[in-house]
């Protein structure tokens, strides 16, 4: 054994799921540690990820399965009159895709970047991330947990909790709090992935994602329907990410929003090294 106990930040998906699987031959007490918050509705999709973890766990390991609301970290973090004010400016249309003006060539440079920085405050996936986070270090504080792991692989550059620059951040704030954190899906192919889980008879399909994903089969997820999550991620996020730039522009954006952000949340809620 590597460790008595390790939590796994637990959505249900197939990615979390593949993470949790990993370590059940290497820990004798896993928590599936679920965050909820106003927005993430049907946590009861998850159960059936959970029972069938608990049915293929050797005998020798103990599954629990958690469920922590963040709202009050959320809101405690979240910039709300910015994250509010881009919203209105792109539902009325007072600011645009920055292709439109790319990297400033007709409007400038600087009136582009604020552009940028306006639209960049409405990421309610990094917000939202950035809450789970310290959840977990408060979480793994409170139960005695060094070790924790989640599902982030590298498909989803929208949340930018995701993007590997961030996660080095994220490991580093963990470790300060005597929490070993890593991410043992992040470079591993979604095939493999689901490959693994349906040969482990953890899912019924070989390509159980893109089944669930295409409502094929019933979510074995919590579902997000935050509207300025689907706002962020079917809009704002497009707008802002076009080109190689203006991509490394975003994840260094994301790099010092995160370490700020959560280093405040930390001292919010009072969670000391």
């Amino acid at each position: 054994m590597e460790s008595n106990k390790i939590a796994v930040m637990f959505s249900g998906g197939t990615d979390s799921t593949y993470a949790a699987w990993l370590q059940l031959p290497k820990y004798d007490q896993i928590y599936l540690v679920t965050f909820i918050r106003y927005g993430l509705r049907r946590a009861e999709n998850l159960q059936e990820a959970v029972n069938r973890l608990i049915q293929k766990a050797p005998s020798s390991a103990e599954i629990h399965h958690k469920t922590i609301d963040i709202e009050n970290i959320y809101q405690a973090i979240t910039p709300h009159q910015e994250k509010q004010q881009a919203q209105q400016d792109v539902l009325n249309q007072k600011i645009g895709p920055l292709w439109e003006d790319p990297h400033g060539i007709r409007n400038g440079h600087e009136k582009y970047m604020e552009n940028m920085q306006k639209l960049f405050m409405a990421n309610e996936c990094l917000q939202c991330k950035i809450a789970m986070d310290i959840a977990a270090i408060k979480f793994c504080k409170e139960n005695n947990i060094t070790n924790i792991c989640d599902g982030s692989n590298t498909e989803q550059l929208d949340d930018g909790s995701q993007l590997e620059d961030v996660k080095v951040i994220a490991r580093d704030i963990f470790n300060r709090y005597g929490i070993n954190f890593f991410s043992p899906a992040f470079n591993i192919s979604a095939e493999e992935r689901c490959q693994t889980l349906y040969n482990a008879g953890i899912t019924d399909h070989p390509d159980h994602k893109k089944m669930e994903k295409t409502h094929q089969i019933p979510s074995r997820q919590i579902q997000c329907t935050i509207p300025s999550s689907v706002l962020w991620t079917s809009c704002i996020f497009p707008w802002i990410v076009y080109d190689g730039q203006s991509c490394n522009d975003y994840i260094e954006m994301c790099r010092l929003y995160f370490k700020k952000e959560i280093e405040k949340g930390l001292e919010i809620i009072g969670i000391k090294p």
